[in-house]
């Protein structure tokens, strides 16, 4: 049986409100951000997930803290801040989405070092860390967060994800020299192969998929929407099946396989120790392809719950 601190996942990023405009003009907002859905999805599946993130007392603010509580989220920074709340407007049209964010000086990043610290070491020992998105751009939450993930405990299971945002980026050399230090730390790095093509530009994605694991990642997982999922670690390079999806919405289908991967190895009991097995690894992310996999057959980034999933193969067990 896992143990109560085995379990225990600090996710840390930001949380925003998506506002997605149509063609006509009419706007629908939406929560979301990477991190939140992270959370989330953990906590869905009977994960200990804390969240932290700074959270607006503004209308958004207070809709985005309903949801995590109706998810089972702790949000490990219960107060709430003056600052607005993030928001990405969303373009939509049938040439894909245009993203526009409204980052700075926003509720999200603004973390202070003293509370945010306090607020971990009182979960500590943390089973896993997640760091990603925006967080890792977006001061003060990128410096932080970098600190606290460099000095997370020898037995935390350490998981980045930069999900890079281009149009967000403003000093790229800073940004790829951000994200190599963190993947130092990383036992786990998901990326997509945008992200690739963003941090490793012209090289072809094996090659660059490699080039993260040089940086002293364990393992990489690179997602290519529907194609097959390729794992790579030190003495494994395998690609896992993605089966035909009836596809609703892909707009945190990454975000539900990272949380997913998190509940399934928490849910098991395993450490750091296990991330260089081949096949503990392929179990952990072959289950989570199938959270993935839900989430993309419902609208609005919804992740399954516990109980949708106890039948699927890889989480009778879990």
């Amino acid at each position: 049986m896992p143990t109560l601190s085995s379990r225990r996942i600090a996710v840390l990023g930001e949380n925003l409100v998506d506002l997605l405009v149509a063609g006509d003009g009419s706007v629908n907002a939406v929560i979301g951000g990477g991190p939140l859905n992270v959370a989330r999805t953990i906590a869905r599946l009977g994960g200990e997930a804390h969240f932290v993130s700074g959270i607006s007392s503004d209308a958004f603010g207070m809709l985005i803290r309903q949801s995590l509580s109706e998810s089972g989220v702790v949000v490990s920074l219960p107060g709430a801040r003056d600052e607005p709340t993030t928001l990405a407007v969303v373009e939509l049209s049938p040439a894909g989405p245009r993203y526009h964010f409204h980052l700075d000086a926003t509720a999200a990043f603004a973390l202070e070092a003293q509370p945010t610290t306090a607020a971990l070491a009182q979960v500590a020992p943390l089973g896993a860390m997640y760091f990603g998105t925006l967080g890792l751009l977006v001061e003060p939450m990128a410096s932080l967060g970098e600190a606290i993930v460099m000095s997370c405990d020898d037995a935390t299971l350490v998981v980045i994800d930069p999900n890079c945002r281009p149009s967000a980026i403003r000093g790229h050399v800073e940004y790829r020299a951000r994200v190599a230090r963190l993947c130092s730390r990383a036992d786990v790095v998901k990326v997509s192969t945008e992200d690739l093509a963003y941090l490793y530009p012209d090289v072809p994605v094996p090659e660059a998929a490699r080039a993260v694991a040089n940086l002293g990642a364990r393992t990489v997982i690179v997602t290519d929407g529907a194609s097959p999922v390729r794992v790579l670690g030190a003495g494994f390079d395998l690609t896992l099946e993605v089966a035909p999806t009836e596809v609703v919405d892909t707009v945190g289908a990454g975000d539900a396989l990272v949380g997913g991967f998190l509940a399934w190895w928490t849910q098991q009991g395993l450490g750091r120790d296990q991330v260089g097995d081949a096949a503990t690894v392929t179990a952990a992310v072959a289950a989570a392809i199938e959270i993935s996999r839900l989430t993309c057959q419902r609208a609005g980034a919804q992740p399954p719950r516990r109980s949708d999933v106890v039948a699927l193969e890889g989480w009778r067990r879990a």
